[in-house]
């Protein structure tokens, strides 16, 4: 498990950074903003036996059932634990988890009131920042919003020449928990993002999207608690010279999950 002390300690400005944390996984970087992670082997920018989850949500693309790592920007200062599993987990997990599962949990907004602003820039990463305000609706409701956005640089292939693989993307989003009763809760997120990629034929791959997320909790006894989650998660990603052949629009289903089981 990598926790928020361990993300902060890292200096990883990204989620697949973070990961690097995580001695079971396999974590390697293509370009700017490509990345390759797989756990047990078979590592690729197209690996697809690994189910990733944000707070419930599957963030896999039907394309090829993997994952599209330039468009996950999770605030890693709202990140509360990843917990990685390595081998089969699939009876356990559902689809995609043959060589593991990666659960990205956020943070409760009670935990995170108040202003936050991070930032910085550099030669590679020209400009990077992120803007997050919590604060309290009422007794029992507690509420977080977001801004976050980048801009990095080429990276420079052997010969010194530029990749043209410069990019930049911004996000923003929101989070708002209800305390309904003692034993029950109810979870209300979302996020949009809109970003541009450049490459050095054909024009820049746009990429945009956005995802909104209800989920209900409700404890039971000491060792056991019920959810249900329902979300439904929008992706848009036009490369006018794709590797699989025509210019692509994804949107991805609106879908609903229930667990039950022992509380953590």
């Amino acid at each position: 498990m990598i926790t928020q002390e361990d993300i902060r300690r890292s200096g990883a400005s990204s989620l697949p950074e973070a990961l690097r944390l995580a001695a079971n996984l396999q974590v390697a970087q293509v370009d700017s903003r490509q990345w390759a992670i797989s756990a047990r082997g078979f590592n690729g920018t197209t690996a697809n036996k690994l189910l990733v989850l944000v707070d419930g949500r599957t963030v896999y693309t039907p394309l090829f059932s993997g994952v599209f790592w330039d468009v996950q920007e999770v605030p890693l200062a709202d990140v509360d634990r990843i917990e990685v599993i390595s081998g089969p987990g699939a009876t356990l997990w559902g689809a995609n988890a043959v060589n593991g599962v990666i659960n990205v949990i956020t943070k409760d907004a009670r935990d995170t009131q108040g202003l936050l602003v991070s930032g910085g820039g550099g030669t590679e990463q020209h400009g990077f920042g992120t803007v997050r305000y919590g604060g309290a609706l009422g007794s029992t409701v507690r509420a977080r919003i977001y801004g976050r956005g980048f801009d990095r640089d080429a990276t420079a292939l052997p010969n010194g020449q530029d990749a043209a693989d410069d990019w930049h993307l911004g996000q923003g989003g929101f989070r708002m928990d209800w305390d309904a009763s003692s034993a029950s809760r109810v979870t209300l997120q979302g996020d949009l993002y809109d970003g541009r990629i450049a490459q050095d034929s054909g024009g820049d791959i746009a990429v945009s999207g956005g995802n909104v997320m209800a989920k209900w909790s409700h404890t039971l006894s000491e060792r056991s608690s019920l959810a249900a989650y329902l979300y439904y998660d929008r992706t848009h990603r036009d490369n006018p010279t794709p590797v699989w052949g025509g210019s692509r629009h994804l949107r991805r289903r609106s879908a609903t999950q229930y667990a039950i089981g022992r509380s953590s």
